[in-house]
């Protein structure tokens, strides 16, 4: 699973807690948030691989 999935699986919890624990909903809520959030940087982060003659590089692209 992916740094994204995993964030994603994450945020969704924190919501079913949120419904499943009034008293504490927006504790759960904010929890959800930071998740999501996580979810949105991973998925910004691409990989980019460039191969050529002798060399090749790899680069995060932001």
């Amino acid at each position: 699973m992916d740094r994204r999935t995993a964030c994603l699986n994450q945020a969704n919890a924190f919501r079913e807690k949120a419904l499943a624990d009034p008293e504490h909903h927006d504790q759960w809520i904010d929890e959800a948030i930071k998740w999501l959030e996580r979810a949105m940087e991973a998925s910004r982060r691409v990989a980019v691989t460039v191969e050529g003659g002798d060399a090749s590089a790899v680069s995060e692209v932001p």
